[in-house]
């Protein structure tokens, strides 16, 4: 049993595959048009995620399951210096390897002992991060073939089969309840070859990614990287129906990203135009560039016409709001430009068909951008003053109550303190605004010689806003009280 089940984690790792017996139901409860649907927890996608975790990458450091990552510590911390390791943490320091470039890496070879490339790398493929160049694609590779001997990596897998399967069988169990995959055909276009796999990443917390690979048979390996980021009372991985709207952005993405990358000359001044007042938002998301924004943007927009579909018009506005929240603003516009693309199918058959109104919609949008949002920042609220103060050290234990001083009227009854775990200040009262609509305060519970730290408002969260309604940019704010007396 142990062998065979050994040969397929090894052998089996394929894209098309089914690896820990992944294949699920879902096709049978789908509409006839849906694609079939595998889900696997995929040795590629962890051995990558554990290199560069090792190596230093945040977004492959957040696992939520504890006993999982307990276990990753122990058995791997001790290889922090491999060469497989180092040459990571090289990567990412000079040409920016992380994120989802480290996830189509996984996607291009063929298993974890092998570690082969499933495509030349002469044309470049449309699927594998440029950040990867042929020749470190091809050094990191042979590390890693190194890592997986050195490190008993196999060994770890079949210890972890049970977590594995507790795994995909929810994930099966949500996808065939929740789950809409013949929408992909639907709205984008028919797309035969392509194949739909769904892969939790158990060291990623809430990063989530969506890459492809494209073999040179035409086969075209979708892949929704799906992160763990909610667990159980038992502490094992939860999926919820919050969560469909992240499986249709990633798998969205190997079907806008290519629109966008193909039409890349005609949309640069646009994706500059709206990047640059907005880049530190943007940035702050780990995307940089104006390309990457038009992508999200065309995404995100793809991701709000399918809430419409299937939660209905107060989801889909929702949708809409959050997507704002984030920083693509013109994300009501974009979404009724494709509710035109939806009605309109006889003229427009694909997303393709339809880019040329894609890229003048950005092209218009864009004009004018930067000197809007100039004017739009002198109506924002800004804080004035903070009790305790931010940054300050010393703050006595016994302060009852956090306030803020704005600069202008806010919203009543709508504020946003973002912020969890032992280093959030503890709440004992509600929070409330004076008279005057300018002063904020919610009553505290501190300890002593301890470190506080929350945000006013984030990306995510913005109901800090002015009585007109514009939200306050994300503050951080952090604070730290003394010992007690003796």
């Amino acid at each position: 049993m142990k062998t065979s089940f050994l040969f397929a984690i090894l052998a089996a790792a394929l894209p098309g595959a089914q690896i820990f017996g992944a294949e699920t139901a879902a096709t049978q409860s789908l509409q006839p048009k849906a694609p079939s649907l595998r889900i696997q927890v995929d040795p590629r996608v962890e051995l990558l995620s554990l290199i560069f975790r090792l190596a230093g990458n945040s977004e492959y450091s957040q696992g939520k399951v504890q006993s999982y990552t307990e276990d990753v510590e122990k058995k791997f911390n001790p290889f922090r210096d491999h060469e497989a390791v180092k040459m990571a943490g090289q990567l990412r320091r000079s040409r920016g390897v992380s994120y989802d470039a480290c996830m189509s890496m996984a996607v291009h070879v063929n298993n974890v002992r092998e570690l082969e490339l499933l495509v030349p790398l002469d044309p470049w493929p449309e699927g594998l991060d440029k950040r990867w160049t042929a020749r470190d694609a091809k050094r990191f590779l042979e590390a890693a073939r190194g890592f997986v001997k050195d490190t008993g990596f196999t060994e770890f897998l079949e210890q972890h089969r049970s977590l594995y399967e507790t795994t995909e069988t929810r994930i099966r169990t949500l996808m065939n309840k929740e789950g809409h995959l013949e929408w992909f055909q639907e709205f984008f276009g028919e797309r035969a070859e392509a194949t739909f796999t769904m892969t939790p990443g158990l060291l990623n917390g809430g990063s989530c990614y969506g890459v492809h690979c494209r073999e040179p048979n035409g086969k075209d390996n979708l892949y929704c990287i799906l992160g763990v980021w909610k667990t159980d009372t038992q502490g094992l991985p939860e999926f919820t129906r919050d969560m469909v709207g992240t499986v249709v952005h990633e798998f969205g993405h190997s079907y806008s990203n290519p629109i966008v990358t193909r039409h890349e000359a005609e949309l640069r001044a646009a994706g500059e135009a709206l990047f640059k007042p907005l880049a530190d938002k943007m940035r702050a998301q780990a995307y940089g560039s104006g390309q990457t924004l038009l992508c999200e943007s065309l995404v995100r927009a793809c991701e709000v016409r399918y809430s419409f579909r299937y939660d209905g018009p107060a989801a889909g506005r929702r949708s809409i709001d959050y997507q704002k929240g984030r920083g693509f603003l013109w994300m009501a516009e974009l979404s009724d430009l494709l509710a035109e693309y939806e009605t309109n199918r006889a003229k427009y058959p694909t997303l393709e068909a339809f880019s040329p109104r894609l890229v003048g919609f950005f092209n218009e949008y864009s004009k004018g951008f930067a000197e809007n949002q100039k004017a739009l920042a002198s109506k924002k609220p800004k804080v004035v003053s903070l009790v305790p103060a931010n940054g300050a050290t010393g703050v006595d234990p016994g302060q009852a109550f956090i306030q803020v001083v704005f600069d202008r009227p806010m919203r009543d009854k709508s504020w946003s303190m973002v912020g969890a775990g032992p280093h959030h200040p503890e709440t004992t009262g509600k929070p409330s605004y004076d008279e005057s609509l300018k002063t904020w305060s919610v009553p505290v519970k501190l300890k002593a010689d301890w470190d506080y730290e929350f945000m006013l408002n984030s990306e995510t969260y913005d109901a800090f806003r002015s009585k007109d309604g514009i939200p306050l940019d994300p503050v951080r704010v952090t604070f730290k009280t003394r010992k007690t007396e003796p």
